[in-house]
């Protein structure tokens, strides 16, 4: 579920990046975006590594408990498409979920890293469960995204899209959460 709100922290936090830094090394090009928080406090931090203009590895960072930034996903892609993210559920430096994707196609299969670091696959119910927000928060994203790129927004429209979007997305989960309780 987590996976799901950051991809939305992702893309609203890759709009309005407040600082963006590029390296590149051979083909090998390194795109960092840093958002602060209104009190000048680092909010989140994504890092793009691209190998010519294919993305590669992006990893996303939030503040930990200590306030200091740390590393919650990583994402792996391979010809433009997501294969695997990993991923840091409670925040304490650990991956503790595994998601590996096909691409092009809605097939996904998860595991949990158990506390002796071997991986357990995630139950058929949670898997469904996945699915079935995945659809429908994809569903939700490619609307607002449409919006977005079929006119001409402002900044403050944009902002108001993406914070509309993430409520619904939030909607979706708390209704599945509840729903299998």
């Amino acid at each position: 579920m987590k996976i799901i709100a950051m991809l939305i922290l992702f893309c609203a936090s890759l709009y309005a990046a407040d600082i963006t830094t590029t390296n590149t090394v051979g083909d090998i090009t390194t795109k960092v975006s840093e958002r602060t928080a209104k009190d000048g406090k680092p909010e989140v931090r994504i890092e793009s590594v691209y190998r010519g203009k294919a993305r590669i590895l992006q990893t996303l960072s939030r503040p930990n408990k200590q306030g200091r930034l740390a590393i919650v996903s990583r994402s792996y892609l391979v010809g433009g498409g997501l294969v695997m993210i990993e991923s840091d559920e409670d925040g304490d430096g650990v991956f503790e979920r595994i998601s590996l994707y096909r691409p092009g196609t809605d097939d996904l299969e998860m595991f949990t890293r158990q506390p002796d670091g071997s991986l357990k696959p995630v139950s058929t119910e949670k898997l469904v469960a996945y699915k079935q927000q995945k659809a429908v928060t994809d569903k939700i994203v490619a609307g607002s995204f449409q919006k977005m790129t079929e006119t001409n927004m402002t900044d403050e429209e944009l902002a108001k899209l993406l914070e509309e979007t993430k409520q619904k997305v939030q909607g979706v989960l708390k209704e599945k959460t509840s729903d299998q309780k």
